[in-house]
């Protein structure tokens, strides 16, 4: 839907956004002013604001004060929502983000609790959602921003520029579904909350496997390597299927015998994280390995590799997805052994920084 713009005998009534709130813009004294009109109804709208253009065009200062009292009113039906209680309204909203993954939820929830005990600390006369703001009800801005404050204290804390971002982007989020309870709009949205990921450019992301080392994984996970692994044949079938698909490391331990047709050679993989269907040849090297994986298969059992499936679906009693970390660390045991350091230190950053690992397949 377009956004709206009408024209009064003084001032205009207009959308910010597609279907937004409308607001009414004007000028006193030569200086031009926008108020929230707090509604989505044009005519409604429009009546709010006519009813404004007596005080506007009165020269009196003390009519132009009752229009400032008048316009704030506007506002005063606003729903409110207090801080603390931000994500138990957003848990149960309809547009709240779903991911499969409780993990990500869990996230999301840990970022704006991090957020709500800063602001209880450093500002404790806030509480209310909506007196989160960098702008007034007239879109002037504020000289001081809270949110801004909070990226700002991020900055010193020693994580990795995309910690940061995803510490302000997820309450971005939460805010931007919670918009209702907002007056004006989300201070998340500045851009300049976040960080540049060239801050890190000075070293290389997820590197590819040299090829001596990589070779020596796949020869320290031949059964007769003294390499002890747990569920030793299946990691070695994992590691072929990483190799050989390029696909992550979910879609590869959860690959199910309905995705393998080894009389056409091909996989058809619906990718857990993104729900696209691809399909991929399947190299010689691999074929090899799933004829040995039939040999372990048995009745009524879907995975390819069924043991490492079931320790990769291992939940936490909070639900956090514990079995991912147990599998990787697996993996990253293996590349150890083959003489590759995964993680090194990066200064700023209190986390190390992974190098090699399943991306380096990709």
């Amino acid at each position: 839907m377009a956004r709206k713009t009408i024209n009064l005998e003084v001032g205009s009534v207009y959308q910010k956004v597609d279907n937004g709130t409308f607001y009414y813009r004007y000028q006193v004294n030569g200086r031009r002013k926008s108020v929230g009109l707090y509604t989505k109804n044009k005519t409604e709208a429009t009546k709010k604001a006519k009813e404004l253009i007596p005080t506007i065009q009165s020269n009196s200062l003390e009519t132009i004060a009752a229009h400032v009292k008048e316009a704030k009113s506007l506002g005063t039906k606003q729903n409110r929502l207090e801080v603390n209680r931000i994500w138990e309204v957003y848990s149960k909203h309809p547009d709240r983000v779903q991911p499969k993954s409780q993990k990500i939820v869990n996230m999301y929830k840990l970022y704006l609790s991090e957020f709500t005990n800063w602001l209880s600390q450093t500002h404790p006369e806030i509480y209310f959602m909506d007196e989160l703001r960098d702008i007034d009800n007239y879109g002037n801005k504020l000289d001081n921003s809270i949110v801004f404050e909070y990226s700002e204290y991020l900055r010193t804390l020693e994580i990795a520029v995309d910690t940061h971002n995803k510490k302000i982007s997820r309450p971005a989020t939460i805010f931007r579904a919670l918009d209702k309870y907002l007056s004006v709009k989300s201070p998340w949205e500045n851009k300049k909350l976040k960080r540049s990921p060239k801050e890190e450019t000075h070293t290389a992301h997820r590197k590819p496997f040299p090829k001596e080392n990589e070779q020596k994984m796949f020869d320290l996970l031949k059964p007769e390597s003294s390499l002890k692994v747990l569920n030793k044949s299946e990691v070695q079938v994992l590691f072929h299927i990483l190799k050989y698909t390029g696909q992550r490391q979910k879609d590869c331990a959860n690959l199910s015998w309905n995705e393998v047709n080894l009389d056409r050679k091909r996989l058809y993989i619906t990718q857990a994280k993104t729900g696209k269907q691809v399909t991929i040849p399947i190299a010689d090297e691999l074929y090899e390995m799933l004829l040995k994986a039939q040999g372990w298969k048995q009745d009524g059992n879907e995975y390819v590799l069924p043991k490492t499936a079931k320790r990769y679906a291992r939940k936490a009693k909070d639900g956090t997805d514990t079995g991912v970390d147990l599998i990787n660390k697996q993996l990253l045991g293996v590349i150890e052994s083959a003489g590759l350091e995964p993680s090194i230190s990066i200064p700023g950053r209190k986390k190390k920084l992974t190098i090699y690992g399943v991306h380096s397949f990709r």
